[in-house]
């Protein structure tokens, strides 16, 4: 199951600008948290602008999806041109996490080909690669000490709408680390699927205006009756304090509680190796009430969330190393059906 959650691309719909676009190829400098990956010069559109406006611009006729803004730019041009869009994240994202992907285009009217295929790059740190032509497998694999995550996304049919906007989506699972965006088209001009279009038009290649990049996170689901640990609830030594990392993913729980009212939650918390057996034993049960006064904070039900502390038992790594007792300060939960009375 997949729920609409929190937009975690910054400026997602483009409003927010440093100036109102006065030439072609500002992209990179009229907004913020947006650039361009490479040396090819992607539009920015806004109402307040007479020559690079909205709806009227010298690529057609479109008014915006979502407030007074779009960008514009290649996916498909002579001699393997291409233009691209790269947006940065609120955060990075999460290891093993589904999470949901859109955004919307429009074929600009002045077009004379246009594409079925979008795809999308994730990257740790942003790019800037200093090439005008496609960003392919090959170039990207030239770029070091920067992880990526590339996401096809192929179209059922080719998108020649010119009047209305049209919602690519995904979903995909994170690698974890990711915090930048790009979108455009990765493939050569062999390798692109393309349309020629009937009428003649101005512009040789396919232009499409974008608008609304969404990535957000997809409600997980978890097994019932089975252990679970929180990957993200870590605490440092002789702590119960929970970061703004582990608060998010107590959120995402939370999300999945809140679909059924039958479901409640057992919260077991732990510490590692040092300390006397009763100290521990009330760190471990702090730990784990931290925990449960967050989701009840969120809005679980006190009668559905029980907790307790198990001190240093069970540890899941060796406690005679750093790493290990990191590990073992942790706190791990059972959901289950509630008893019928």
């Amino acid at each position: 199951m997949i729920s609409v959650s929190q937009n975690l691309v910054e400026n997602p719909s483009f409003e927010s600008f440093l100036e109102c676009p006065a030439q072609l190829g500002n992209f990179g400098e009229d907004l913020t948290y947006w650039s361009a990956p490479t040396k090819g010069t992607t539009d920015y559109f806004n109402t307040c602008s007479l020559s690079m406006g909205v709806p009227q611009n010298f690529m057609g006729n479109q008014g915006s999806k979502f407030g007074n803004g779009y960008v514009g730019f290649y996916m498909y041009a002579p001699a393997d041109y291409r233009e691209y869009v790269q947006g940065e994240l609120k955060w990075p994202l999460e290891k093993d996490l589904n999470y949901t992907l859109s955004f919307y285009i429009s074929l600009a009217e002045n077009s004379d080909y246009a594409i079925r295929d979008f795809d999308v790059l994730l990257s740790a740190k942003p790019l800037d690669l200093r090439i005008k032509k496609a960003l392919t497998k090959y170039q990207l694999s030239k770029v070091k000490e920067n992880a990526v995550t590339y996401i096809p996304i192929e179209g059922d049919g080719f998108i020649t709408n010119e009047d209305a906007w049209v919602k690519i989506s995904t979903t995909f699972i994170a690698k974890g680390g990711e915090q930048f965006i790009t979108i455009g088209n990765f493939k050569n001009n062999a390798a692109t699927r393309r349309q020629k279009l009937v009428k003649e038009r101005v512009i040789k290649g396919a232009y499409y205006f974008l608008d609304m990049v969404y990535v957000g996170e997809g409600t997980q689901t978890f097994t019932l009756n089975e252990t679970h640990v929180f990957e993200n609830v870590l605490f440092n030594f002789d702590e119960f304090y929970i970061d703004s990392k582990g608060l998010r993913e107590i959120a995402r729980v939370y999300k999945y509680l809140k679909l059924d009212s039958n479901l409640k939650i057992e919260i077991n918390g732990y510490t590692d190796g040092l300390g006397t057996t009763t100290y521990n034993k009330n760190l471990s049960v702090k730990r784990a009430k931290a925990v449960a006064d967050q989701l009840i904070k969120l809005g679980m039900p006190k009668d559905r969330v029980l907790y307790n502390g198990y001190a240093d038992m069970m540890p899941i790594a060796n406690n005679k190393e750093a790493t290990g007792r990191a590990q073992n300060r942790r706190v791990e939960f059972v959901i289950s059906k509630m008893e019928i009375k």
